[in-house]
């Protein structure tokens, strides 16, 4: 037998083990994380509700799963509420701050934002997990395009826990929600 092989062999089933069991206390079973809208954008005066947006989901593919080496499912991410109710908040929120800000009492007709990926993942090596969420959005006003892309990772060497995928899943929102912000500011500007 092969050595080297052996040991490989050895450490894949100690991680696969670690990874089932470590810092949750049960076997590998599937996640759901929690976002809290409120805490997704700083505080702010409250914004008349102006803004009607439209979310169309243009994702390729949708997986959002822990995994471990060599891609094997330890179990699905769920987000709560789901991701297009996600963004739809979320792109809300900032139009109407963003139309607040501006000084503008009317909204356009619709504002259109397409999410083109929202990713939770967990790829896994020999030594850690690098814990990733990608968001990218394209948001439209008026026949005008901006697009939004954040990425968020933390790196783990224990099994990704909830707590850690919902950080990383909140920290990417926040970023999605400042850059939308931003770029639905020059889109309704310029109506």
């Amino acid at each position: 037998m092969n050595i080297g092989r052996a040991w490989t062999g050895l450490a894949l089933g100690a991680l696969l083990v670690a990874g089932g069991w470590a810092g949750e206390g049960r076997a590998m079973s599937d996640v759901t994380i929690i976002v809290d809208m409120a805490k997704l954008a700083p505080a702010r005066p409250a914004a008349p509700r102006l803004a009607k947006v439209e979310v169309s989901d243009i994702r390729k593919s949708v997986n959002q799963e822990r995994t471990t080496i060599g891609g094997i499912s330890m179990g699905q991410i769920t987000l709560q509420p789901p991701e297009a109710e996600l963004i739809q908040g979320l792109v809300e929120a900032e139009a109407n701050a963003a139309l607040a800000k501006l000084g503008k009492d009317t909204a356009p007709e619709t504002i259109h934002c397409g999410i083109r990926e929202f990713q939770v993942e967990t790829p896994a090596t020999m030594l850690y997990w690098d814990v990733t969420t990608r968001i990218e959005l394209v948001l439209r006003v008026a026949g005008q395009d901006r697009p939004v892309s954040v990425k968020a990772t933390e790196r783990t060497f224990v099994w990704p826990s909830q707590e850690l995928i919902q950080r990383v899943t909140e920290k990417a929102l926040a970023e999605a929600a400042a850059q939308s912000g931003r770029a639905l500011e020059e889109l309704l500007a310029g109506r």
